[in-house]
């Protein structure tokens, strides 16, 4: 689907867009005077703040005063994606695929690429960058996320009428059609699935939010896999799958758990059919996805 930008709607005239205040930085120095004490340099400064919204798809800039008392993220090929994601999240709710769903219906992202973070995917060939493409998808996304609650009631309202369109207007059905862990039906427990556009090399990301029982208690999980392209010849792609996951409290035992702890994951595309196969020591998994792209 096309998404759809402030941008657009403000040529429209459904909303207004708020300019960015710029901070500043001067420092004063007083000379020393003869017989006298130095006096104190006094300096005034502020910041710039730079919105999470991607610049392709808003044309908006908020003047907001940065808490520098918060430490920022950092990513690196030696930082685990559970870390990060233990650091992203935990002082938020779980980035949940409602949550990207949310964000992709409401126009403020349509594939991996369209996001600010992410620089071209071609550089990301290693399992140690495509770790890194992960984290900085999902930085990205928590990022939107955040700013979209924020968002103003025009703003609001706007996102709100982008979303009932692409409702409406729905181009692609991508799907799970098969999710077997060690023989286990996964596919039943999912009661929510997104799957990004594909690039143009065929990578995408699918994420889902799945509501399971253990020991007689309901218990809830986030995973993210990321499919990047490392080879293809005409409709057939090979893919190094990049997954993690988030619970809501920690459970070894889960299928989704362990699978998503598996270091070498690949999947293989023909035509819109994507398929992966793993025959571990102690885990078997079979997943069949409609990706739909048209």
């Amino acid at each position: 689907m096309q998404a759809f930008s402030f941008k657009k709607l403000l040529a429209a005239g459904i909303c207004s867009l708020s300019v960015a205040v710029y901070g500043f930085s001067q420092t004063i120095e007083m000379p020393a005077m003869p017989d006298m004490p130095e006096m104190p340099t006094t300096s005034v400064s502020g910041s710039f703040y730079r919105p999470s919204f991607p610049s392709k798809m808003v044309n908006k800039k908020i003047s907001q005063k940065e808490d520098k008392s918060k430490s920022e993220t950092v990513l690196s090929d030696g930082t685990s994606t559970n870390d990060v994601l233990t650091s992203l999240l935990g002082n938020s709710s779980t980035l949940t695929a409602t949550d990207i769903s949310s964000l992709y219906d409401s126009g403020l992202f349509t594939n991996v690429s369209s996001l600010d973070s992410v620089s071209s995917l071609s550089s990301y060939t290693t399992s140690s960058t495509t770790n890194l493409l992960l984290q900085q998808v999902l930085n990205s996304l928590n990022e939107l996320k955040i700013e979209q609650k924020k968002a103003t009631p025009a703003e609001r309202t706007v996102l709100e009428n982008t979303k009932a369109d692409s409702e409406t207007f729905k181009q692609r059905e991508p799907s799970i059609l098969r999710f077997k862990i060690n023989g286990y039906d996964v596919t039943d427990s999912l009661t929510k699935v997104f799957f990004s556009e594909p690039e143009a090399d065929g990578t995408f990301l699918l994420t889902a939010d799945r509501k399971y029982y253990a020991n007689q208690k309901a218990m809830t999980e986030t995973f993210y896999m990321l499919f990047k392209t490392v080879s293809s010849k005409g409709s057939t792609v090979s893919y190094k799958v990049q997954p993690t996951v988030v619970q809501d409290q920690k459970n070894d035992n889960s299928y989704v758990y362990k699978l998503m702890s598996v270091k070498d994951l690949t999947a293989e595309k023909t035509g819109n059919l994507v398929v992966i196969h793993y025959n571990g020591e102690n885990l078997t998994a079979d997943m069949l996805m409609d990706i739909d792209k048209r």
